[in-house]
């Protein structure tokens, strides 16, 4: 990961785990994802330590010392003299011998702050308050600052340690069955689950491996987020309805689509469009998982390989559209915190210009009162509501679709609109969410409709 841009997430679900038994993936899981969440807290640490010779270091002693410091801080159930003595061996192992000793002194300095040593006493002298809760929270200075100046100190160290928590597992069903019984059948299977918060179809998780079950293997269940089960709620989509998503893969928001949409199953009432630019991500994604010879989920999306910044191929043929935009990821830092470390400030205005032009070229192929939802996982107001406004200056054709307008529609899918968690978001004019509000994914999305009769 340290020498390639992919996702950690998807190398722990690949070839890198699949040998392990569960405890061990788990433990492999907790030294990666936990490494990565609090890089910038373990690098200090080991600058401070090896007396500023961090940068020249081979990529594999900087990672052996990060697990090592992050076990010693983190792992309380891992003994100091293995965790030093692990980390010593990785980098014999990784051809670096010379390293070994420089490995074993700077985790035996290390150690201390695992007792009873105060961190505070390594704060520099000079530095400002924000600069060194960058430090202690582990982000970059200027996405911390990007959010103090925003939301606020107190709001933004809110948000920060709830995105450093690893994220909570939701799953809903792919097909037709309720809630109520695939929380049975996956209690009955030794997962500790309950019904989420938000959504009545949404299950939450609270202990026990999903994806070791008959019903992740069968392919009647599937892992998203809470929040991102949201965003094809707000489309409307109805059977026989003509869908476009957009940027499709991977593929969880064009599986409902397609189910509400009746194209689904073995039925053809509906046609639902998933677009992609890369044609590995779209071969790749909503993969039939239905082992068991059941029905196909995706057997009625059409994958269509295209560059949505240019000229759409279709003509003015859908009443729904989808576009869940390429963004900077900042409300999935729970499941890719390093996101943080290759993210830089010059990336957001970038991504807005793109996510203005996809939005753009959407508007052209929806029909007269359709409807297109723009989404984001991203924090970021230019990538958010700023895109947005942009959009409806140059488009008076269209109106925002404040959510609140929708909430007699939305209601019958969600608990208990009393509660602060349901009743707040659909009191808005968009979809936001977060993880220290809502203990999902952070997402952004805004519901569009063209004039016309509606469709």
């Amino acid at each position: 990961m340290e020498k390639q841009a992919s996702f950690a997430s998807e190398l722990l679900r690949g070839q890198l785990t699949h040998n392990l038994s569960l405890r061990d993936a788990a433990l492999c899981t907790e030294l990666v994802m936990g490494s990565l969440r609090w890089q910038g807290k373990l690098d200090f640490i080991a600058r401070r330590f090896t007396q500023g010779g961090w940068l020249k270091f081979d990529a594999e002693v900087r990672i052996a010392l990060r697990l090592g410091i992050y076990q010693l801080l983190n792992l309380t159930r891992v003994p100091a003299h293995a965790a030093i003595g692990e980390s010593v061996e990785l980098v014999k192992r990784a051809g670096k011998t010379s390293a070994a000793g420089l490995v074993n002194a700077v985790l035996r300095k290390a150690s201390a702050l695992a007792h009873g040593s105060n961190f505070a006493n390594l704060r520099p002298v000079g530095i400002s308050d924000l600069e060194w809760k960058t430090i202690e929270w582990a982000y970059p200075d200027w996405l911390l600052a990007r959010w103090a100046a925003r939301l606020g100190i107190a709001q933004a160290a809110l948000r920060a340690e709830s995105s450093n928590q690893a994220p909570v597992v939701y799953v809903r069903g792919n097909q037709a069955d309720s809630a109520e019984k695939i929380l049975e059948d996956l209690i009955a299977a030794n997962v500790n689950a309950t019904p989420s918060a938000i959504l009545k179809d949404c299950i939450t998780i609270l202990g026990g491996e999903v994806t070791a079950t008959g019903l992740y293997h069968r392919g009647e269940i599937a892992i998203q987020d809470q929040a991102s089960q949201l965003i094809p709620l707000l489309l409307d989509v109805r059977p026989g309805h003509r869908v476009l998503d957009l940027c499709a893969a991977p593929g969880n928001k064009t599986a409902l689509l397609a189910r509400y949409a009746g194209a689904s199953g073995n039925s053809t009432q509906g046609r639902v469009i998933a677009g992609d630019l890369h044609h590995h991500r779209l071969r790749y994604s909503m993969v039939p998982a239905m082992a068991s010879g059941g029905p196909n989920p995706a057997a009625n999306i059409h994958r269509v390989v295209l560059d949505g910044t240019q000229p759409l191929p279709f003509g003015v043929v859908f009443d729904r559209i989808l576009v869940d935009a390429p963004c900077s990821g900042t409300g999935t830092l729970r499941r890719n915190p390093e996101i943080k470390w290759r993210l830089q400030p010059e990336a957001i205005p970038q991504l807005a210009a793109l996510q203005f032009n996809l939005l753009d070229r959407a508007a052209a192929a929806l029909l007269p009162g359709g409807r297109i939802v723009y989404s984001t996982c991203s924090f970021e107001p230019e990538e958010n509501r700023g895109v947005v406004e942009a959009f409806l200056a140059s488009h008076s054709e269209f109106r925002l679709v404040r959510l609140r307008e929708e909430s007699p529609r939305l209601t019958p899918f969600m608990r208990e609109a009393s509660d602060p968690r349901v009743g707040n978001l659909l009191a808005a004019d968009y979809l936001e969410t977060s993880p220290e509000q809502n203990a999902t994914d952070g997402f952004f999305a805004a519901l569009l409709q063209r004039s016309g009769t509606e469709v």
